[in-house]
């Protein structure tokens, strides 16, 4: 089984007029994504933000549950946050993953688009293939073309019972996630049912 990083694109992301724009970091971002990764073994998740401002708080945060008295509190969110590494930039980080081998990127989008793969084909693919795999995820308004143009697929959009389709990312991660490297695939038909 390959291994699976994810990125969390602060910069580039568009805004609701489609202007590129960097968007702002949050806490439970961090904290809800990397027990997310923790729980689904994703190799790592990079935050990425030219944002210096941005950066020293999420690592202040980092520094206080991995170190601090939060270390102390509460040990498994310390090693939960142990999958986050935040960079200034794409290319930061496509150096780093590269050396773990030639990723295969794939994007996310809310929106309907072209070389999409579901979720049954992704996970398949990633038991079989050697290749680390990249699942990058937009903030704002979603990823730009200079950055899905760099993607070799596009990942089938989450889509509820109605036209509403505004999940937040980290509960959208999650539920990808769990459907392509959770126990069942996301299958979660009942195994105890009277025969």
């Amino acid at each position: 089984m390959s291994s699976v990083y994810l990125a969390i694109i602060h910069y580039p992301v568009l805004d609701k007029r489609g202007d590129i724009v960097a968007t702002s970091l949050t806490n439970l971002e961090l904290h809800d994504v990397a027990r997310s990764c923790m729980t689904f073994g994703v190799e790592l998740c990079y935050i990425v933000t030219p944002l210096l401002r941005q950066t020293s708080i999420a690592e202040k945060l980092m520094e206080h549950w991995e170190s601090g008295y939060g270390a102390r509190y509460n040990p498994d969110r310390a090693q939960a946050l142990t999958k986050i590494r935040i960079v200034g930039d794409i290319e930061e980080m496509s150096r780093e993953i590269r050396a773990a081998g030639n990723p295969v990127v794939i994007g996310t989008s809310s929106k309907p688009g072209s070389e999409i793969v579901n979720y049954e084909e992704l996970r398949s693919w990633i038991q079989k293939e050697d290749r680390p795999f990249l699942l990058v995820f937009g903030t704002g308004w979603g990823l730009p073309p200079v950055v899905t143009e760099q993607c070799e697929r596009m990942l089938m959009p989450i889509r509820g019972r109605g036209d509403y389709n505004h999940l937040s990312l980290r509960v959208a991660i999650g539920i990808i996630l769990d459907r392509i490297l959770g126990e069942r695939g996301g299958d979660h038909e009942r195994d105890d049912r009277p025969a």
